[in-house]
């Protein structure tokens, strides 16, 4: 858990970019994450980029890796055959 050391009741859109990424991902502690909040709900410049950086994390999340049954296939075999200690690792 990320803990923003500052004791002021207001951050700065510096702090709030370096904590930001934290926040998103739910790292922070709850007095820093309520001052993130606030500081989004009210700021014109960093309020966007905590869109954007959403809008990229539920994009990558949303992707998924599609891969060659053929090669999993080949892949596991190729596990098993090191597990049975038949190809050196």
């Amino acid at each position: 858990m990320i803990k923003f050391l500052r004791r002021r009741s207001v951050m700065s859109c510096e702090e709030i970019m370096e904590v930001l990424q934290g926040y998103l991902d739910g790292e922070v502690d709850e007095e820093t994450a309520k001052k993130v909040a606030s500081h989004l709900h009210k700021c014109a410049h960093c309020a966007p980029e905590a869109d954007l950086y959403s809008r990229i994390k539920e994009s990558l999340a949303s992707k998924q890796l599609v891969v060659d049954p053929d090669v999993m296939a080949d892949l596991h075999a190729y596990g098993r055959r090191v597990a049975n200690g038949e190809i050196d690792s």
